[in-house]
């Protein structure tokens, strides 16, 4: 029994909802990277989803705020004389809201975070391994 809910076929991907204390109510997306997947064709992924979300822990999902924060705020004052303050990092994480949780094969996931008052018209992509380690780090429009 899966703990998505609503899941539903929309062209090639696979979307529904997860509620949860940590999570708080998010959209999930599974995509197999497929042309023309049936729903059949997400049952394995959706149970590796399953069992993966069950290990994503409030202080998993807190760490990686830290990180994602870190590497944000150096990244926009790297060039400058502005050296960054704990307060800096510290807001930014806290400002770092769960969006949604996108599925992919081969045990590749990607968070969805916002930050509406340091980046109010963008998302922020961060891929992260089964072990809660940051593979890449995206800014994008929305």
């Amino acid at each position: 029994m899966s703990d998505f809910k609503n899941l539903q076929l929309e062209e090639e991907l696979l979307r529904g909802n997860y509620t949860s204390a940590i999570t708080g109510d998010i959209t999930v997306q599974f995509d197999l990277e497929e042309e023309a997947p049936g729903l059949d064709d997400f049952k394995a992924l959706v149970e590796e989803a399953n069992a993966w979300i069950k290990t994503f822990t409030k202080e998993s999902l807190e760490e990686l705020k830290r990180q994602v924060a870190a590497e944000l705020t150096d990244s926009a004052y790297g060039g400058s004389d502005y050296q960054p303050t704990a307060e800096d990092y510290n807001n930014l994480a806290e400002e770092l809201t769960l969006k949604e949780i996108r599925f992919y094969p081969d045990e590749m996931y990607s968070l969805v975070l916002e930050a509406k008052k340091e980046y109010p018209d963008s998302l922020i992509y961060c891929q992260i391994s089964t072990d809660f380690d940051i593979e890449d780090l995206i800014v994008s429009e929305s």
